[in-house]
């Protein structure tokens, strides 16, 4: 009887225990959301206290959270039932860190970190320097390996502010009737529960109209995305940055595309009325506008990606980004890395000062592709022996980027491949004056 009940309640207490913890930032200030998922139907606690925090004795009491929670049916073939728990830590402070759990107040994760730094949308505003750690199509299999591992040390002895993760995940979220979904986020955790992972839709989210994508994930709301998180904006340190939803333009209407352009307008007229303080507008979003093609392979599949693909992109968007001094578009769904001077109208524009590391004062967008995280179809876009004149440097190496914006005037960015632990590339931007019409 007793081991009876013992192997009850190792399965239930399997069933209860939070997993797939990560984090992410709000619409307003001062606020993280912590989204994870139990297997039964248990009440939603988030247990926090500042650490390391000026003014505050270390350590405090726990402060609570009652957070919420919905069924998902995950599966696509079988059933395959879990719940789905957020909620959100208020009142946070930029200078402290925060440690926290989740649970059911019976069963917890472990305990977990995060700044108190978060976008700032009103006045006193925070221009201090910002790091960001930007990667996209990142999967469950060999090939990711690497990069889970380097980015897990990293997330351990080195602070930054946030992932930003465009697009393609997990291979899929939706695969062997979600339970790839699943394990990704868990293999993920002990980077996204300490830090904002911060999220954008990509072809291999576009399953039953995206659902898995947006069920798992919580990004900011805006007027315009409709709840769905699929497209938003946020301020931190002298930078704005726009996450931008690329699949509308291939697997939406021409309503969506409306909606998002509109809302895109808007949110760079703001933008621009605020360059003084925040001079930088980064863009990130799924699909290139440019790549390199492989002509010598005519059916290869990135002559449709940075091809008649990208060429639709660039019809659709590049006069806007141009026009309104976007500094630089990150890219992804291209399984390599190549970073591309200033372009406009498929031409290299000339800065005041080029050289193969640093560009000073940049007139047109810069574009780098950085679809290299590590995804399960190996390189299906093998890296051009004919680049284009505006490659500069291209790389298959497995692997992720950080983008540091110093000040209002110098930004850096260097790619790392995972497999060497190394640093292969690496970029200054030097800004000489805020550039849009």
């Amino acid at each position: 009887m007793l081991s009876v009940f013992l192997l009850i309640s190792s399965v239930s207490g399997g069933w209860l225990y939070p997993e797939q913890i990560h984090l992410s930032w709000t619409e307003n200030e001062n606020e993280m959301r912590a989204t994870w998922v139990t297997y039964l139907d248990v009440a939603s606690y988030i247990n926090y206290r500042p650490v390391l925090c000026y003014n505050i004795p270390s350590p405090t009491s726990w402060i609570q959270v009652i957070g919420s929670s919905s069924l998902f049916d995950a599966g696509t073939l079988l059933p395959n039932l879990e719940y789905i728990h957020t909620g959100v830590v208020s009142g946070l402070r930029p200078e402290c860190k925060y440690e926290y759990k989740v649970g059911n107040g019976l069963f917890w994760s472990e305990i977990n970190v995060f700044s108190g730094r978060t976008p700032d949308y009103e006045a006193p505003w925070d221009t201090n320097e910002v790091e960001m750690i930007v990667l996209g199509d990142w999967g469950t299999g060999l090939n990711g390996r690497y990069t889970r591992h380097l980015l897990s040390q990293e997330a351990k002895f080195r602070d930054f502010d946030a992932v930003l993760h465009v697009g393609d995940m997990a291979y899929n979220l939706n695969d062997n009737n979600g339970r790839v979904g699943d394990h990704w986020l868990n293999i993920i955790e002990p980077v996204a529960a300490n830090y904002a992972y911060m999220t954008l839709p990509g072809n291999h989210e576009t399953h039953n109209n995206f659902t898995h994508y947006k069920r798992r994930f919580n990004m900011p709301l805006n007027n315009a995305n409709q709840g769905t998180g699929y497209f938003y904006s946020f301020d931190m340190g002298p930078a704005h940055f726009i996450m931008m939803n690329t699949e509308a333009y291939f697997y939406y209407s021409n309503i969506t595309q409306v909606t998002q352009m509109n809302w895109l307008i808007e949110d760079l007229n703001q933008a621009n009325m605020n360059r003084e303080l925040r001079p930088w507008v980064i863009v990130l979003s799924h699909h290139p506008l440019y790549c390199s093609v492989n002509w010598y392979l005519p059916l290869l599949q990135s002559n449709g990606d940075c091809g008649v693909d990208a060429i639709k992109l660039q019809n659709a968007l590049e006069e806007v980004f141009y026009q309104n001094g976007v500094d630089i578009y990150f890219q992804a769904h291209v399984h390599n890395y190549e970073r591309d001077c200033a372009i406009y109208k498929n031409q290299t524009v000339p800065s005041e000062y080029d050289g193969q590391n640093i560009h000073i004062g940049p007139k047109a967008p810069i574009y780098i592709t950085n679809g290299n995280a590590g995804n399960d179809e190996g390189h299906n876009d093998p890296t051009s022996p004919t680049p284009q004149d505006w490659a500069q440097y291209w790389s298959n190496d497995y692997g992720y980027g950080r983008l540091v914006v110093y000040n209002n005037t110098h930004l850096y960015y260097e790619q790392f491949s995972s497999p060497n632990v190394d640093t292969i590339d690496y970029l200054w931007v030097v800004k000489t004056q805020n550039r849009y019409n």
